[in-house]
């Protein structure tokens, strides 16, 4: 075998080596990306007797898996982060949200009779499935709820994922919401909210 024909050779077993890696070997990985949020009003008693308004996050989120081997995400976690506080989320249900819903005006998805308990989420290799999931407050020590009212400000969210038999989260994705005055006292009047993401505004103002 000549010289020509032996690289032909080598790029012909890489190449084969990629494909199987990449179609049949290639480890359970997940991305997660996020369309419009929706925030529904939350109230939530304090020790002392009071009261604070908080939200539900509402996010719809496509998981994709880009291995070829199928795996299982266990947990999710939300961190939601101000200027005055940092709240920590957990998964509650899946519920619909879409295109109805948004149209639907008055009617809380956290209330919906259908909603279903969350549970591990299973996904097959090189498959991405959509799934709509209420968050609620989580109790934790450090993170704490606060007695400060729902303010104006930047609100940055991170979406963390756990795969199942594994200890460490793993951060997915970071977006802002921007949430002005008159969109907290709407939320606190017991309206929900569908606000951009701060991303999106930036993207669709460069079109």
């Amino acid at each position: 075998m000549g010289v020509a024909g032996l690289v032909i050779a080598i790029i012909a077993l890489l190449i084969s080596g990629f494909v199987a890696w990449n179609n049949f070997l290639s480890p359970f990985n997940v991305k997660v990306s996020c369309g419009n949020p929706r925030l529904e009003p939350l109230p939530l008693k304090l020790e002392d007797g009071g009261e604070v308004f908080r939200f539900y996050a509402i996010l719809p989120l496509h998981f994709t898996n880009t291995g070829a081997k199928g795996g299982t995400i266990s947990d999710i976690a939300l961190i939601v982060k101000s200027e005055e506080n940092t709240w920590l989320f957990q998964p509650a249900f899946y519920t619909k949200y879409g295109v109805q819903t948004e149209l639907t005006l008055g009617k809380k998805l956290t209330k919906d009779p259908s909603n279903e308990p969350f549970y591990p989420i299973n996904l097959a290799g090189k498959t991405t499935i959509y799934k709509s999931i209420v968050f609620t407050p989580a109790k934790h020590e450090k993170y704490p709820f606060g007695a400060n009212p729902l303010l104006p400000d930047i609100y940055t969210f991170t979406v963390q994922t756990l795969k199942n038999d594994e200890e460490d989260y793993e951060t997915q994705l970071t977006f802002n919401l921007v949430l002005q005055e008159e969109q907290v006292t709407s939320l606190s009047r017991g309206n929900y909210l569908i606000p951009f993401t701060e991303e999106l505004k930036k993207k669709r103002q460069q079109i």
